[in-house]
């Protein structure tokens, strides 16, 4: 049989958590053959591992590195400096994205078009390891009978999520059905996006027959009947969301080379049905398996309780953790010290003559909540701010003298005040909490220089994933960092797949659908959606009721690179992307000059998130040039 491709030693293991690491000592670099591989139980496992790498898997997280992050709407670096050329701004900025120069290497490991220093996810690379799998885990002589089947779920989970990826990003792909060679990048068409679809909804069901319920200690993060399900529901979601479902504005002509249409052509209603339905099996399966929202705060007031579990569930209770979370991230990324000192916000340092001043060093706080994710959080009352009657008639821009800050950041649900920084707002770091005071001259100033690189560009700060244990020593230039887990899947998400998914096909929600959305709110510390809403005359319906799910969804994912999915899929995301993102005015140290809307500086940067072009990645070219079965997606 042949050599495989040395990954077994080349793995880098920040997916998933710590269990799936420990996979180093297989065999000498170059000789792994088969036979080695899958010798013992222990090899066998330590390749299984394997598969959860980034060397594979996309690193959501990257605030560099992947468009997940930054390119939501909810999060953004400012313009100076070398940050303009990070690849997110890629997607949104100058039609930088094209098919000769594509910015995330996922399509292909072997194209030549990525920009120098552009690593490549081995995507396919991955699915050939777990066909391999699949086919030699039964020969494992010392291996009972609980572990390979355990790894033959692992192996229908990886190739269900390695084609999932891949279809989130790019639309329709071709379809690895059977084991690849090594040089495979797809050489069949493009399958329409349904086939896509029910073919990892398929790896799905077979992983979850398979999969244990939980995992002990040891395998953390490793795959489990409740994450595939989970990851089933997301798939039924999307494919019955405006962007896919009979979208023929956009995609009437994509079509492969013989004519067969690659998206639906008409909208198909029973879709949102079959979403339910896939979110309600995870749910059943999730909850008979001890997975719930994440809730510890003995605190007797609602939103006290809310805000302490809903910053818990993320950092940890007191902002200290050790993969703590497990009843509600199904799977994560670990934290880092470099993405810490990114969000974390700036401590500027005096001067002689006690003024403040830019530095470099330290927390550098540039990449930070946009005004649109500020605007989104619902009121205390847990409603919009344009409906609640205590604030819909408020100028939410204007100063508050009283509370020294604006009106936008008053009166706002727990989640807001878990994860968004604010000017005399309260933020945990540095072992202790502090008032942030953000306007020109302060601690947290923008400096106004565009010299200065590691600048807030909106005012704001992410609180949502920095904790009093990141501290920072300017004496001699270190840190200390919380070590969480950032999730790229939560439990929490199928209660509202369902809720949205029953509001599309029903205009309404059923007392299941209320249940479930309400586990999430009251996790939240906010009222029953029943309660909320008869504050204004009773519960809507409709379109309404659908846009108010929306933002529910947005405010409990805001900063966990779903928002660049969730707008993309509702096909609003030009409409969120494609407009200058506002910001304070930041040049202001009195507050009323301070707080002035206006447009984010970008230097000569302009947003040209367009439809349909920038909903998808591009095909690199070199791609479509071997294979003339490949069609290239719309706007390219």
């Amino acid at each position: 049989m042949k050599k495989i491709l040395n990954i077994i030693v080349t793995l880098t293991c920040s997916l998933a958590f710590a269990a799936s690491c420990n996979f180093l000592d297989v065999v000498p670099e170059g000789k792994a053959t088969m036979d080695d591989i899958f010798k013992t139980h222990v090899q066998a496992n330590n390749f299984v591992a394997s598969l959860y790498s980034t060397t594979y898997m996309p690193a959501k997280y990257g605030s560099q590195g992947c468009i997940d992050l930054a390119a939501g709407g909810d999060i953004m670096s400012s313009f100076y400096g070398s940050v303009r050329y990070f690849k997110w701004k890629s997607i949104i900025y100058d039609n930088a994205e094209t098919p000769s120069n594509t910015y995330l290497a996922m399509w292909s490991q072997a194209a030549t078009s990525y920009p120098t220093g552009y690593s490549a996810y081995r995507l396919w690379e991955c699915i050939r390891n777990a066909y391999l799998v699949l086919d030699n885990a039964e020969k494992v002589g010392d291996a009972t009978e609980t572990e390979i089947k355990g790894w033959q779920g692992e192996a229908y989970w990886v190739i269900g999520y390695c084609h999932q990826t891949l279809l989130e990003y790019y639309g329709p792909i071709p379809l690895a059905k059977e084991l690849i060679p090594l040089d495979f990048e797809g050489k069949d068409p493009r399958a329409p996006y349904l086939e896509c679809v029910q073919f990892i909804s398929d790896m799905y069901d077979r992983a979850a027959e398979l999969l244990p319920a939980t995992r002990s200690a040891q395998y953390y993060g490793r795959a489990t009947k409740t994450l595939a399900l989970t990851l089933k529901a997301r798939l039924w979601l999307y494919a019955a969301s405006p962007l896919v479902n009979g979208n023929t504005e956009w995609y009437g002509n994509f079509k492969n080379p013989d004519g067969t249409p690659l998206m639906p052509q008409t909208y198909d209603k029973e879709l949102w049905k079959k979403a339910m339905n896939a979110a309600e099996e995870a749910i059943t399966r999730g909850e008979a398996d001890g997975f719930k929202p994440y809730a510890t705060s003995k605190q007797s007031d609602p939103f006290q309780r809310g805000y302490e579990d809903y910053r818990a569930a993320f950092v940890g209770p007191q902002g200290s953790s050790a993969s703590f979370n497990n009843e509600e991230i199904l799977l994560g990324v670990a934290s880092s010290e470099y993405e810490m000192k990114n969000l974390a916000v700036k401590r500027s340092p005096k001067d002689k003559d006690g003024k403040y001043y830019y530095k470099r060093d330290g927390f550098r706080g540039y990449f930070v909540p946009t005004f649109d994710a500020v605007e989104n959080y619902l009121s205390k009352n847990g409603l919009p701010m344009d409906v609640d009657p205590e604030t819909k008639n408020v100028n939410l821009y204007a100063y508050n003298p009283a509370a020294e800050t604006a009106n936008l950041n008053l009166n706002r649900e727990p989640r807001f005040y878990a994860s968004i920084g604010y000017d005399r707002g309260e933020y945990d770091i540095d072992g202790k909490t502090i008032i942030l005071k953000c306007r020109f001259g302060e601690e947290q100033q923008n400096s106004c220089n565009i010299a200065d690189e590691y600048q807030s560009c909106t005012g704001y700060y992410v609180k949502k994933w920095i904790s009093r244990t990141d501290t920072y020593n300017p004496d001699n230039n270190t840190f200390g960092f919380n070590s969480y887990y950032r999730p790229y899947v939560r439990f929490t998400e199928a209660y509202l797949d369902y809720a949205e998914a029953e509001a599309e096909y029903t205009g309404t929600l059923s007392a299941k659908g209320l249940s479930y959305l309400n586990k999430v709110r009251r996790r939240a510390g906010l009222p029953n959606f029943e309660d909320s809403w008869a504050l204004v005359g009773g519960m809507p319906t409709g379109k309404q009721l659908v846009d108010a799910i929306r933002q529910e969804r947005m405010s409990e994912f805001c900063l966990e690179c779903r928002w660049f999915h969730d707008l993309r899929r509702w096909k609003t995301a030009h409409l969120v992307l494609g407009k200058t993102p506002k910001s304070w005015n930041l040049n202001g140290s009195a507050p009323e000059d301070y707080y002035q809307v206006i447009d984010v500086y970008e230097g000569a940067q302009t947003r040209t998130f367009t439809a349909p072009k920038n909903y998808w990645l591009a095909v690199p070219q070199d791609q479509i040039n071997i294979n003339p079965n490949f069609v290239q997606n719309p706007g390219y």
